[in-house]
């Protein structure tokens, strides 16, 4: 846990670096101190709590994905009550039951430099600091904060003087630390906020990327694992996947968990419950083999123990090429080739197992004293999802695995519980 300590009397001033860095309590205290706006501007559009809700939801999201965009820390308030109005209002006209005339609707006005003092509750916003910058920038956070990186050696990992990194540093947390002014709070009257707002969600996308974290067992193992695939390309995911674009595109069932495992973000969005899909969504058959790989947390509801996580990491490989070139044996040899390299001279036994979308798939399992652990699984996609991908079945052939990370990283570095793993280092 991220512990940072300031005199600075104002309370974000503590919480806007560590929610950054992912420390999964400051996250939701900053969206506690957030959600009671965001719900009430929505309100005020749509007035049904259902709707407004998803639309809070909708727009806390699209703030995290478009941060970067974001010229002025200072316009931050503004910005996102903008983000929160227009998706309300779009809400609101694509609604078959108008309840409200679309002409009688009072967008909230949105914050302007007038504005000058504000109430302790007005200040909630900075609860989207932690969004506020960009992957590159996060990542350098994350490296100082969680992975315990001091200027000199961020310095030297970037080929610059440390200096010119302290003042990197400082300019990234001047930036979180940035006064968030609120415009006037909405009053609800007798709609109060619900409890259940996007804090869990946000929580979930702000906890670190453990993949990006070199000291980290998972970044170690992924690091190991990558050794055994040559030749696969990395390539980025997005966090969310909309379940009917993903019919309409693959034209089969793709959800293999159950639908009350789903992270929802409003109706049939979904944060990604595994790369299989949104990987699946992006690639094409363009006339030429593909190898590619990605890497990082995907997101289901579990109650977390000390072998279940709601946010987990995976490495995802895919390949697509023509028939007599590949077939999932060959890539059977580089899985067995990486889980040797991961976990020397374990016993491990493969298991032929069914998945929506393939059309033969195994299970690989390791010997752990007297349990057998599931580590990963792989298979051959099947031929509607090959023509999904622009491909012909009969002369191409997609291949696809997936492995836990975090499952194969304690079971590597002898830890005894799975929710140690995200604050263990390795040498």
């Amino acid at each position: 846990m991220l512990t940072i300590e300031s005199t600075n009397p104002d309370p974000f001033a503590a919480l806007v670096p560590g929610a950054r860095a992912g420390d999964p309590a400051a996250c939701v205290r900053l969206v506690e101190l957030t959600q009671q706006m965001a719900y009430g501007v929505a309100w005020q559009v749509l007035r049904r709590e259902p709707d407004a809700r998803d639309a809070v939801q909708d727009a806390y999201l699209r703030a995290f994905r478009g941060l970067h965009e974001l010229d002025r820390p200072e316009a931050f308030a503004g910005w996102l009550r903008r983000i929160v109005v227009t998706v309300a209002l779009n809400r609101h006209r694509r609604s078959r039951a108008q309840w409200v005339p679309l002409d009688e609707v009072t967008a909230p006005p949105v914050l302007d430099a007038r504005e000058q003092s504000w109430t302790e509750d007005q200040q909630r916003l900075l609860s989207r600091a932690l969004l506020r910058l960009s992957r590159e920038e996060r990542r350098l956070c994350e490296l100082h904060y969680h992975g315990g990186w001091g200027a000199e050696r961020l310095a030297q990992s970037a080929g610059l003087p440390a200096a010119t990194m302290r003042k990197r540093l400082q300019r990234l947390r001047d930036k979180l630390r940035k006064e968030i002014e609120m415009d006037e709070q909405r009053n609800l009257g007798s709609h109060s906020v619900p409890g259940d707002l996007p804090a869990s969600i946000l929580e979930l996308l702000a906890r670190p990327r453990l993949v990006d974290l070199p000291e980290n067992p998972v970044a170690a193992t992924l690091a190991t694992l990558l050794g055994a695939f040559e030749g696969f390309a990395p390539i980025e995911l997005p966090e969310e996947v909309d379940l009917t674009a993903a019919l309409v595109r693959l034209g089969g069932n793709a959800v293999y968990i159950e639908h009350s495992q789903l992270q929802r973000i409003a109706g049939e969005r979904v944060l990604r419950y595994d790369l299989t899909l949104p990987l699946l969504l992006k690639v094409r058959w363009e006339g030429a083999p593909q190898r590619l790989s990605a890497a990082g947390k995907v997101y289901r509801r579990e109650v977390e123990s000390a072998t279940r996580l709601e946010a987990f990491n995976q490495l995802e490989l895919f390949v697509i090429d023509e028939r007599p070139k590949v077939d999932p044996f060959w890539l059977a040899g580089s899985i067995l080739k990486a889980v040797d390299r991961a976990l020397p001279r374990s016993e491990v036994r493969m298991t032929p197992t069914d998945y929506p979308m393939c059309a033969r798939a195994w299970s690989l399992d390791v010997r752990r004293d007297d349990d057998w652990i599931e580590l990963m699984a792989w298979g051959e996609y099947a031929d509607w999802v090959v023509r999904a991908l622009g491909a012909e079945p009969d002369r191409h052939i997609a291949l696809g695995a997936g492995f836990g990370l975090e499952r194969l990283a304690l079971l590597r570095h002898g830890i005894d519980d799975i929710r140690k793993v995200a604050t263990a280092r390795v040498a």
